[in-house]
């Protein structure tokens, strides 16, 4: 009976070929694949494997990022680091269940989704009409944390982390809308040099 040699995740090889200029597409994909199902899968099993190929997308990551503009680049940087804080407090409000909460998870989601599509819009290189409907996003951003700043200062104790996340909120928002839905300065590196 033949066994079936089961392929890297879907997600992260798609992802990685999003990634790649066309010419390398087939050659770097074919080759992580070939070392995922040959090497990788027997000798540490599917998890450890998926974790690994995962891993090999995750390194071609900051070679695209070097594209943009500096602004860009904070853009992306805070966009991880807001879409960390509000998984972790769409986790907590979920976990603690204080009254409102619901409310309280579903902007944390919504917070996030937005900052998922800006990295993955800004990293893909979708070009600028893809990237002007974030401006609603943006804009949404800059409410939200002006909200929260203003809430923060006038509540009766005083909460570091929402003071935080409330100015890294506004700072997206404004780099959102100065930054996305215009060309990239700066030219785009050869081939060589990213895979290289």
């Amino acid at each position: 009976m033949k066994t079936v040699a089961h392929g890297p995740p879907r997600w992260a090889e798609h992802f990685l070929e999003c990634l790649l200029p066309t010419r390398a597409r087939q050659v770097v994909v074919g080759d992580l694949r070939e070392e995922y199902v040959e090497s990788m899968l027997p000798q540490r099993g599917r998890l450890r494997a998926d974790l690994w190929f995962i891993w090999q997308v995750v390194s071609f990551v900051p070679q695209f990022s070097k594209e943009v503009s500096p602004m860009g680049k904070i853009l992306l940087w805070i966009s991880w680091f807001t879409l960390a804080c509000t998984c972790w407090l769409a986790f907590m409000e979920m976990l603690l269940r204080h009254p409102g909460f619901e409310l309280r998870a579903l902007l944390a989601i919504g917070i996030a989704a937005i900052c998922m599509a800006t990295i993955v819009v800004r990293m893909l290189h979708m070009g600028m009409r893809t990237e002007r409907w974030l401006w609603l996003g943006g804009a949404l951003l800059i409410g939200v944390g002006g909200e929260a700043f203003l809430h923060n200062a006038t509540a009766d104790h005083f909460e570091g982390f929402a003071v935080v996340i409330s100015v890294v909120l506004l700072l997206q928002g404004m780099l959102m809308l100065i930054t996305l839905g215009r060309p990239a300065k700066g030219n785009p590196r050869p081939l060589e040099t990213m895979l290289g």
